[in-house]
């Protein structure tokens, strides 16, 4: 602070005793008439941690009117004079009418305070007091604790009117430019994810941000990333805004509420489907005029052979030279998971052993690059990653398994094991009604095989089937990370019985029932070709992997893949779980280490075609089409009153 320079040291301080400033430019010297001090004396307010925009409080000021060591003698004397005129001298009752003087104190203690008062500052009138500053009762500085009080108690964020614009900050780590690009883009990221919060139906709903927070929770996360250095600020931003745009509705909400202070009401799973269901709708009236427009999706399979879509049977004599072949090579393989050339035993070597070369070091997650930005394009294209432990690629596996595995793909190797089968015809009505079906798979001597097969009915969402499957080789590993079947599941579950099965599907959900377990791939294909006919509706995500492990050929494939496509073309496919919540909103695959749910995979690929059907019968109807007696019928087949030309 600047020093004062005394121009008011002879003018009386217009605060007086009320003062609390350390160091005031005023004069204090002068003393206050009582009845001054008395009129002047109020009692003491509420600090207002607002009022100038600071929380802390400054400490009231005491005035010091004389020695501190002084004052304690004096109030020593006076005490203990009192304390022996108490004891030695017997009280009567005159005493006790006027033992007191005007000013509250006994007689004794105005005789010995009047000794020593030549000591102290003495008032120039016997009217005056001591200073109200003195004997007031000061209240002691908020604590450190307070503030934090305060922010716990008021939750909701103060109203303040801000652009999008990025805030000052003492130490800018880019340029203004480059901050107001990358506050745009977090800023369009928020703007999706809060409008899908808004489409909800549900509680969830209350916990949509205004315009306005939208651009403060903006600037507040864009400040943050300023205080982390200029090195890593653009770096630490792009991944918030990559955080956020993969962010599932339940996320957001947390995010939400973790920045607003406010919690989110509870939506029990039942609410949860309900939602879903009211949500996805076609528009179609019946369930015939879903499928007409259902047949409208299908997938041809004819000139995908290329990836993996298998359409006619191997034959005997292709099955003969790929046993042979796979004879020949001795067993040996290559680990699907680290690239390790291995061997394996079928029905175990002399040791005991289905596999050589130890145990697999691997990464279960695939690498990935960071996107194309201006950056890359001038010092080239950053090194890809292992999403699992962040990891650069060629980098020693972060996870370990006791074996070796392998996956085989060839269709003529995959009929070895066992042939493929077209989908039986028949002519029953129920059997066309539409499956979605997915299947999880584990690691065997044999290479991957189906382990658990799950079928719902669409658009329903009615659970058909759902058993886990024996495989044909020995099992290397269940790859529960992804199939979601334990060790524990697999060894405990009871034998596949028809009755039992059918009578706990018709009280359960799915979840909460016991699954069971089939002897053979061969024999859960059968309980699948129940449900199915050659004109049945078949949708799945990535088909072709569910129908080669099954080893079944069906002509009649919806598959997301090829509904939802990647623009740069198969075999580059988006992922069920990335679908589900750009266009669901919805959460899968969201259990970690404990591994995927087939039966959620297949309602969630259901869900997607019901939106494809939707979409398309809105685009056909534009065209023109129409039901005419329940009949789907094209523009040119309609005449001017509405009804089927003749001879059509």
């Amino acid at each position: 602070m600047f020093s004062a320079l005394g121009l008011f040291k002879n003018v009386e301080c217009p605060r007086r005793y009320e003062c609390s400033l350390p160091r005031c430019i005023f004069l204090h010297a002068v003393a206050r008439e009582a009845s001054e001090a008395n009129l002047s004396i109020t009692p003491p307010q509420e600090y207002d941690p607002f009022s100038a925009g600071e929380v802390h409080s400054p400490p009231a000021k005491r005035r010091r009117l004389d020695s501190p060591a002084l004052r304690q003698d004096v109030e020593l004397l006076v005490s203990a004079a009192a304390t022996r005129n108490e004891v030695d001298r017997p009280r009567t009752s005159s005493d006790r009418n006027h033992s007191t003087v005007p000013d509250g104190k006994s007689c004794a203690q105005g005789s010995i305070k009047a000794r020593f008062e030549p000591l102290q500052a003495r008032p120039t009138s016997t009217t005056r007091q001591t200073p109200a500053s003195v004997t007031r009762t000061v209240s002691p500085p908020p604590m450190k604790d307070d503030k934090t009080t305060i922010q716990k108690v008021e939750k909701k964020r103060p109203s303040k009117n801000e652009s999008l614009t990025p805030r000052n900050v003492p130490k800018a780590p880019a340029v203004l430019k480059t901050r107001f690009a990358l506050l745009q883009k977090l800023h369009e990221q928020m703007k999706i994810q809060n409008s899908r919060l808004a489409a909800l139906k549900d509680r969830r709903a209350v916990l949509t941000l205004s315009d306005q927070e939208l651009v403060t929770f903006s600037l507040d996360e864009e400040e943050a990333a300023t205080k982390l250095g200029e090195n890593i600020y653009k770096n630490a931003l792009a991944q918030k805004v990559l955080r956020i745009k993969k962010m599932s509705t339940d996320e957001w909400v947390k995010t939400v509420e973790e920045w607003t202070g406010a919690a989110s009401p509870e939506v029990s799973q039942a609410n949860e489907k309900q939602v879903h269901e009211t949500t996805i709708s076609t528009g179609l009236a019946t369930f015939d005029e879903q499928i007409a427009i259902l047949k409208h999706l299908r997938t041809p399979l004819e000139g995908l052979e290329q990836f993996g879509y298998v359409t006619t049977k191997p034959t005997e004599k292709e099955i003969a030279m790929t046993k042979a072949a796979v004879a020949a090579t001795g067993g040996f393989e290559t680990c699907d998971r680290c690239s390790t050339r291995f061997q394996v035993f079928l029905g175990r070597d002399e040791h005991g052993r289905l596999t050589s070369n130890g145990k697999c070091r691997y990464h279960w997650a695939k690498p990935s690059r960071a996107g194309v930005s201006k950056a890359t394009r001038v010092v080239g294209q950053s090194e890809a990653v292992y999403p699992c432990c962040n990891k650069s690629q060629g980098s020693e596996g972060c996870s370990e398994a006791p074996t070796h595995v392998f996956t085989v793909k060839d269709p003529k190797r995959l009929a070895s094991i066992l042939q493929f089968e077209h989908t039986p015809n028949k002519t029953d009505v129920q059997r066309r009604r539409p499956v979605s079906f997915d299947c999880e798979m584990g690691y065997t001597t044999l290479g991957m095989e189906v382990i658990r097969l799950t079928a719902v009915a669409w658009p329903t969402n009615e659970l058909l089937l759902d058993i886990l499957v024996r495989p044909y080789g020995e099992i290397l590993d269940l790859n529960t990370r992804f199939s979601g079947v334990t060790p524990q599941d697999f060894a405990n579950a009871p034998s596949y019985n028809t009755a039992m099965v059918d009578g706990d599907l018709a009280s359960t959900d799915g979840k909460g029932h016991v699954l069971r377990k089939v002897d053979s791939p061969a024999a859960a294909r059968e309980l699948l070709f129940e449900y199915l006919s050659d004109e049945t509706p078949l949708i799945g995500h990535s088909i072709e992997n569910d129908l080669n492990v099954c080893r079944i050929i069906h002509p009649f494939v919806i598959d997301t893949v090829l509904l939802y496509p990647h623009p740069r073309g198969l075999p580059i496919r988006y992922g069920l779980r990335m679908l589900s919540q750009k266009y669901l909103s919805r959460s899968i695959q969201a259990a970690g280490e404990a591994g995927h749910d087939s039966k959620e995979d297949a309602v969630a690929t259901g869900d997607l075609v019901t939106m494809k059907v939707a979409e398309k019968w809105g685009n056909m109807r534009r065209q023109g089409w129409s039901f005419v007696n329940g009949m789907l019928t094209a523009p040119d087949e309609v005449d001017a009153g509405g009804h089927v030309k003749d001879g059509i």
